[in-house]
């Protein structure tokens, strides 16, 4: 099947994230078609890959396994990887925090995970849910019939991607979003009305609520960071995001 050009834009954008190195060792979970995979490889990467069930990818010369990310004990092959691609899967994940921390134990010291995802709170997103209570990319009840993770379960905004990323041990270090429609770039005039409400709420309004306090600059730092990629151009409208975090460490 002709692969369609948000795809290949996304690839693209998910090959300029990954460490500046010939011959990596990369690992791509959940696969499916291996088309990014088999790109890789074409460009002398080792690349491992998984899925749920196999695709019989041995015949394009890849190595496949059959992985269920969601069980404890998961041990991903060839490790440890300078890359772990998880291209459309982390929202089908039924525990993202124990996914990122098999990602995170199966990395080389400043290995970077690759995740993309729908983005759930792009104006379009937040619109509909104000008008419907369910997010673009989750936009109604999903229906039973469906097996669990089979369609979006764990629709995650940035906001908790950081928090689950930074405490299974990883940074990120970019957060793009691989589609954009030009249509929206007309209502990046409501930009500045959002700064000012986002930057009250996360740093000048008091919380009430144990866990959210702001207390040191460290606090402050990082709340700044996130307001203002909340409210970049790719956070704001952008469709699909793109977001790459690293380990800690020195690399070998």
């Amino acid at each position: 099947m002709p692969r369609v050009l948000r795809e290949i834009k996304k690839d693209s954008l998910i090959a300029s994230l990954l460490p500046a190195h010939k011959n990596l060792n990369i690992f791509e979970v959940s696969a499916g078609g291996a088309h990014l995979a088999r790109t890789l490889r074409d460009m002398g990467h080792v690349v491992t890959i998984s899925n749920l069930h196999s695709y019989g990818h041995a015949q394009y010369g890849l190595e496949e396994h059959e992985i269920d990310i969601n069980l404890p004990d998961v041990s991903l092959p060839k490790a440890p990887f300078d890359a772990i691609l998880c291209r459309e899967v982390i929202e089908h994940v039924e525990n993202i925090p124990h996914a990122l921390r098999i990602f995170e134990r199966h990395l080389k010291p400043q290995g970077v995970v690759i995740l993309t995802l729908p983005n759930r709170l792009c104006l379009r997103s937040r619109l509909y849910y104000l008008l419907t209570g369910f997010y673009r990319g989750m936009p109604k009840p999903i229906n039973l019939k469906y097996p669990l993770g089979e369609e979006h379960i764990n629709l995650v905004g940035y906001p908790e991607l950081e928090y689950f990323l930074t405490k299974s041990g990883l940074t990120i270090t970019s957060a793009q979003a691989s589609e954009i429609d030009m249509l929206d770039n007309i209502t990046l005039c409501l930009l500045p009305l959002f700064w000012i409400s986002t930057h009250y709420f996360l740093l000048k309004h008091k919380s009430k609520l144990e866990g959210y306090e702001v207390e040191t600059d460290a606090d402050i730092k990082r709340i700044s960071k996130m307001r203002d990629a909340l409210l970049s151009r790719d956070l704001f409208i952008g469709k699909d995001l793109v977001i790459a975090a690293q380990k800690s460490g020195e690399s070998g």
